[in-house]
């Protein structure tokens, strides 16, 4: 099966200009001179969160919650709550082991179970302790997941937006209300002395709430807290099916390589293209705050909403060699992030990007982490993970995202 596709643009940015090649989309997203400019029909989801707010508003939100990304805090993500459910999610695994004796499972399933948790404990979002709790919640996510991203859909948007709002608010009622309300009653024990600060949960919630903004409305929390249990798990769930089909044809043509998928460094650079290759933002849309001429010559009128797609400029030549458009681990790209624009860039670079591709500056030890996607990895190759020759991975038919909505494995040596 073709494995790089070439997507076709959603309707939604047919009509506006659109910037391909690496250099305009990097010069426009650096901008000063635009605002967000997606997001425009998921407001109910994403309205005045992180990802839709520009410059000094922007910039405080963001110092508010890097906290949740700095070092500590990622180790202990990985240590405490990523690897430990990993395993146990790999364990439960077992329960679908055949007469034939093999055990089969869906990577994308199974890879959203395991990151199920560790969203939710960067969002603050309590209970999600048992596999029950974990695929109720799972669920939950993805239904936010199909309304955030709206945008994308191949159904029609307004029945799409009215029926998410309504699981949304069994949702707030089964997770998110009593998690607030916990975290409430945590900060006035603090407020009044009976705890320190190190007592309080560090999570997202707990630091929106102790340093309330009274600018902010009541549902804000809300839709923060949507864009960090989707986007915390997105770009992974995304990327690790792409990754290990790319690995397996990697291997049938480099069989010399098949020992490296133990090796760190190698599956770190075996995410890093498959993120490049298939993004889980395939477009950002910008808005210009005043008349701009680009250093191209182009000219964009003020007001202007203009589409940059990152697809093709993570695959422009002149960025990323003659071969862009090909998956190559050991691909050299001095001068650029190697995975290009799959966690966006300017400003609104994605804050948890190190969640995912792990510190750069990792050594031996407790220091540094490798992110979820070589984590998984590492896990699934131990699992001995196979293409289930019975069924082949199947793209998803429900949005415009180049995603897998099935990818059916063996785990052999479950």
């Amino acid at each position: 099966m073709e494995t790089i596709r070439d997507m076709e643009p959603p309707p939604h940015i047919i009509g506006i200009k659109h910037f391909v090649d690496y250099k305009t989309v990097d010069e426009i997203l650096k901008s000063k001179n635009f605002r967000q400019g997606s997001h425009q029909e998921s407001q109910p989801f994403f309205g005045d969160s992180l990802l839709t707010i520009d410059h000094g508003e922007h910039f405080e939100r963001r110092r508010l919650e890097a906290p949740l990304f700095r070092k500590e805090a990622l180790e202990y993500y990985e240590r405490e709550e990523l690897l430990p459910l990993i395993s146990s999610s790999l364990e439960e695994c077992e329960q679908n082991r055949g007469a034939d004796g093999l055990v089969r499972a869906d990577l994308c399933l199974l890879v959203r179970n395991m990151l199920a948790r560790i969203s939710a404990v960067t969002t603050g979002i309590d209970g999600v302790d048992t596999p029950e709790r974990t695929d109720a919640f799972r669920t939950y996510v993805e239904q936010l997941g199909t309304g955030a991203t709206v945008e994308w859909s191949t159904e029609d948007h307004g029945e799409v937006i009215e029926r998410i709002l309504a699981i949304r608010q069994g949702f707030v009622e089964e997770f998110y209300g009593p998690s607030v309300e916990r975290r409430c009653e945590l900060i006035d024990q603090f407020r009044a002395g009976q705890i320190s600060e190190d007592d309080l949960p560090r999570d997202l919630l707990t630091l929106m709430y102790l340093h309330w903004n009274e600018d902010w409305d009541d549902e804000l929390p809300l839709r923060e807290a949507t864009l960090y249990t989707v986007a915390s798990s997105q770009t992974t769930t995304h990327a690790v099916p792409h990754m290990m089909m790319h690995l397996h044809e990697w291997f049938e043509v480099h069989p010399e390589d098949y020992e490296k998928r133990f090796d760190r460094e190698f599956l770190k650079r075996a995410g890093h293209e498959a993120i490049r290759l298939h993004l889980p933002s395939p477009a950002l849309l910008r808005i210009a705050l005043e008349d701009v001429t680009l250093s191209n010559g182009i000219e964009i009128a003020e007001g202007e909403r203009v589409a940059c797609l990152f697809t093709p400029a993570n695959r422009d030549t002149s960025v990323f060699g003659d071969d862009a458009k090909s998956f190559d681990p050991y691909r050299e790209v001095p001068d650029v992030k190697p995975w290009g624009f799959a966690f966006g860039g300017g400003e609104h670079t994605c804050i948890g990007r190190t969640l995912v591709t792990g510190l750069s500056a990792r050594t031996d030890g407790d220091e540094g982490t490798d992110g979820t996607l070589v984590n998984i990895a590492l896990a699934l190759f131990g699992a001995g993970i196979e293409l289930d020759p019975e069924e082949m991975p199947a793209f998803t038919e429900l949005s415009y995202h180049d995603a897998y909505g099935r990818f059916p494995v063996i785990l052999r040596d479950l």
